[in-house]
């Protein structure tokens, strides 16, 4: 199937949104932190960024990493 640029733009978001949902969840999950645990304690809903859907913004994402203790370099490194 042959996309236009616009198509192949937003078929390539979609996946980039899932992978760095994916990334989040798999940060979460690794230090053993439950979602409202993570909400309780920054007042982000972590539990809407893990679905992927929803944009987010860079500094709700520099904040995720640095409760973490993981930079944003790290980040982007555990998305291939």
């Amino acid at each position: 199937m042959l996309f236009t640029d616009f198509e192949y733009l937003d078929e390539t978001d979609s996946a980039f949104k899932r992978k760095v949902a994916q990334q989040i969840r798999n940060l979460r999950k690794q230090n053993r932190v439950t979602q409202e645990k993570f909400f309780a304690e920054t007042r982000i809903n972590i539990a809407r960024l893990e679905t992927g859907i929803i944009d987010i913004r860079l500094e709700t994402l520099r904040k995720i990493c640095y409760y973490f203790d993981v930079s944003l370099t790290g980040f982007f490194q555990g998305i291939s």
